[in-house]
């Protein structure tokens, strides 16, 4: 059986258990309550909570799909926090009526942008009063959730780095799993917006973490793995890369967890080789870049001219800058191998024995 909780209670003693959380918020606040509220955050929370907002009305958009049968696409919703009926406002309906929430929409066919109130967003575009009403009670129930966030904040909540060590930790043994779980990056990515703004986690986020961390140490003992390699000064390198790493393009998506190279590159541009043999050549050509990149004086030269020959030949040009700046961070050390997709951990750990065999 794996031990890698007990390791974890061995490194952090301390806070091995997750501080208590709430589970449960059902207040709603007045216009005034949340304008109040609103004003005592810090600009980078401000910043998070529009953010919520306009993706949460985007993905209304989308989800409903209002806009599907016509030339317009929903671009934007912007907000006037400062806004007071009568008295101020710093937004404007193309009628120049004075607006709290704007909405910014742009003709698919002329790339014409317009932006309206509710009412001539209705007119415009020709949707029912029904579909108007819908769409405003959508955009006020967006602020009843982030009602939770002024209400974690008021309540001096505050951002769980206890949970976040952990849910790192979760991806670190999961990492080394013989087959990765394909965990919820755009979950971490989130995580990490919040982690940065120093806010508290909607409470159905931190169950969401919770509940990968539970997934991760049901793999780890369903599967009885004992092939984990504990290293705490590893794990807090891995721990401090992150935040930054998790949100590169490799790592937002699925197929960081992918089992096929070509789950990454276009392979087939090798030619007529089968997949096996262009696999071997393509991580044995990678080893020798990567081996002449230890020789400083032609570093520069050479990953230019690789990265255009990668791009190529192969795609994938994040991919490749990645693996450059993690492999010059950290050679072949085992927080090369744990920062990089398990087909690539894999492909050049055998490209080095084969090398050695020579």
């Amino acid at each position: 059986m794996d031990n890698y909780l007990e390791i974890y209670e061995h490194w952090y003693p301390r806070s091995y258990g997750l501080n208590d959380y709430p589970t449960e918020c059902h207040v709603t606040y007045s216009n005034a309550e949340r304008k109040l509220l609103f004003g005592k955050l810090t600009e980078a929370q401000q910043a998070l909570i529009n953010q919520q907002r306009k993706y949460e009305v985007r993905s209304l958009f989308l989800q409903k799909q209002y806009l599907q049968t016509s030339d317009w696409e929903f671009v934007a919703l912007n907000i006037d926090d400062e806004y007071e009926r009568g008295v101020h406002s710093q937004l404007k309906c193309a009628c120049g009526r004075p607006l709290k929430y704007q909405f910014v929409i742009e003709s698919k066919s002329k790339q014409q942008e317009i932006r309206l109130g509710i009412q001539h967003f209705k007119d415009h575009l020709g949707i029912s009063q029904q579909v108007a009403e819908e769409i405003k009670k959508g955009v006020a129930h967006v602020d009843l959730a982030l009602d939770e966030l002024l209400w974690l904040t008021e309540k001096e909540i505050s951002f769980p780095e206890d949970l976040w060590q952990r849910y790192v930790f979760a991806y670190y043994r999961n990492n080394t799993l013989r087959r990765p779980l394909p965990l919820n990056q755009k979950l971490a990515e989130r995580v990490v917006q919040f982690r940065e703004a120093q806010m508290p986690l909607f409470i159905g986020d931190y169950l969401s973490v919770v509940t990968e961390i539970n997934q991760v140490d049901r793999e780890v003992f369903d599967r009885q793995e004992k092939n984990f390699l504990a290293d705490k000064t590893v794990f807090e390198a891995y721990l401090g890369d992150f935040q930054q790493d998790i949100q590169t393009s490799i790592y937002l998506d699925r197929r960081f967890w992918g089992r096929k190279l070509t789950d990454f590159i276009q392979l087939e541009r090798h030619g007529g080789a089968t997949y096996e043999e262009a696999k071997v050549r393509y991580f044995d050509d990678l080893l020798s870049f990567l081996l002449v990149l230890k020789e400083p004086n032609k570093a520069e030269r050479k990953i230019r001219s690789f990265e255009i020959f990668h791009q190529k030949k192969y795609g994938n040009a994040e991919l490749i800058v990645f693996l450059i700046e993690k492999y010059q961070q950290y050679q072949f050390t085992q927080n090369f191998f744990l920062a990089i997709p398990k087909v690539y951990r894999i492909g050049i750990r055998k490209a080095i024995q084969r090398k050695q065999k020579k």
